[in-house]
């Protein structure tokens, strides 16, 4: 199988965030003169919101640059959550510095590397016991060696203090001689890496933790300079799930952290982007998917509307697709578009409150809250002029057995607010329209229960 290709600002920057990671670069060479060890900064947004896809993005584009021009700081990117269950944030950090510069072709490079790597054995020895393949994975030792190895440095100790003093006097020089390492070879004026660090909002709380005071106790070299991709709601939980809830967040996270800086939220131009690629993604894929739904330029402002009123971030703006896919494919392309505009807009009203409002989704779709409720929910949402037409979508494919078009109908929209009290109720043609589009006239059954039904059945292949 072959690599997966790097995401680039060219093809995958459907936000526009490419200027934003701009101003942030030379925001991040700037204040590191401001510093005076590591630059550490967190880039703060929600979960979901596309955190990892823009540092992939600006990586690649660092990456390219620094090709032909040395003086771009290198680029590390670490997950911390894949080195959660390791117990020893060193580990993925080290690995990381480690690598960056074994990559470099210069002899200096290579020099580089081995000092580093040897700085880390003599760090690395102290977690032969916890984690074996791991050590072998960062210290070049397999586990036989690093066992042998620590079994060496025990016997050479040949202590004459108690034991677990020596062992905390071998691991301080141990890191001093790492940390002067570190200094030796990324130290400097002006910033020579980068090091991304992602994931670490969905770590153990105290991992989270450790890694923070890892950075700031080994890592506090000036010339690093760290991006701590975070949810910063998500990330004072686990700081308080520790040190309790009277923790004054903001002061404590200040110690590791500099500056915070926010992922900028998407408007509508880019989440109009971002739901044309996700169409072409999965809703049309040539020789596999076609989807039964015309996804033309209405239905795509049907959907950014409900991505805009929902507040999505691209993490559910993707799911939301996924569903709608699932429930819109037809293996003859010839089907294209034939459904009624109805039914395909109201699958997505359905899939976009399944991902963000997962109780209303439930509520239309089982027929357990009322008109009036749904019609609220609706102006709530989208306003009344933009609520008012997807109300008559709404109770044209819901159960009408239980309404007279011409009283409930109308104290119905007076209710809701659609109409105000002195204006006259003129809907009764606008809803015979809209009642079309469902493909009959008044709906004796709910169309919404059809479509949650088969929303659901699609989610369980």
């Amino acid at each position: 199988m072959g690599e997966t290709a790097p995401l680039t600002f060219e093809v995958n920057d459907k936000l526009g965030l490419k200027p934003f990671s701009e101003k942030l670069e030379i925001f991040l060479i700037v204040e590191h003169d401001f510093v005076e060890g590591s630059l550490v900064v967190s880039l703060s947004a929600p979960f979901g919101a596309g955190k990892t896809t823009f540092l992939s993005m600006w990586k690649s584009d660092l990456d390219k640059r620094r090709a032909s021009d040395s003086a771009i700081p290198k680029v590390i990117k670490v997950n911390a959550w894949e080195s959660d269950y390791s117990g020893d944030p060193l580990l993925s950090i080290v690995n990381g510095l480690i690598k960056s510069v074994s990559t470099d072709e210069s002899a200096t490079e290579s020099k580089d590397a081995g000092k580093l790597r040897e700085a880390a054995k003599d760090v690395g020895w102290f977690a032969t016991g916890l984690a074996n393949k791991l050590v072998s994975n960062w210290t070049g030792l397999d586990p036989a060696e690093a066992g042998k190895f620590a079994e060496e440095k025990k016997q050479n100790r040949k202590p004459k203090i108690p034991d677990f003093v020596s062992l905390y006097d071998e691991r301080s020089k141990a890191l001093e001689k790492l940390k002067a390492t570190l200094q030796e070879v990324f130290g400097g004026e002006s910033p020579k890496a980068f090091v991304f660090v992602d994931e670490l909002d969905r770590c153990r709380p105290d991992y989270a933790i450790s890694y923070l005071e890892t950075i700031k106790h080994v890592f506090d070299v000036h010339g690093l300079v760290f991006v701590l991709a975070v949810d910063y709601d998500q990330l004072e939980s686990s700081a308080k799930s520790l040190f309790g809830e009277n923790l004054k967040f903001s002061d404590y996270f200040r110690k590791f952290s500099q500056r915070t800086i926010t992922l900028p939220e998407p408007n509508e131009s880019n989440l109009q982007m971002l739901a044309y690629s996700y169409v072409k993604c999965y809703l049309e894929k040539e020789g596999k998917r076609t989807s039964l739904l015309n996804a033309n330029e209405a239905r795509i402002r049907d959907i950014v509307n409900f991505v805009v009123a929902l507040k999505m971030p691209p993490r559910q703006i993707q799911e939301m697709f996924r569903i709608i896919g699932h429930m819109l494919i037809a293996v003859d392309p010839k089907q294209r578009g034939q459904i009624y505009w109805c039914i395909g807009v109201a699958t997505i009203l359905m899939s976009a409150l399944k991902v963000a409002e997962p109780r209303m989704y439930r509520l239309i779709g089982r027929a357990e809250a009322t008109h009036l409720e749904i019609g609220k929910f609706l102006v709530k949402l989208l306003g009344k002029k933009t609520a008012d037409c997807w109300f008559c979508v709404y109770i044209t494919g819901a159960d009408g057995r239980d309404l007279d078009e011409a009283t409930d109908l109308e104290k119905l929209f007076r209710e809701i607010g659609l109409i105000e009290n002195d204006a006259p109720f003129n809907r009764q043609n606008t809803l015979g329209q809209f009642a079309q589009g469902w493909g009959h006239g008044w709906t004796t059954q709910s169309w919404w229960k059809t479509i949650y039904e088969k929303i659901e059945a699609a989610n369980t292949i």
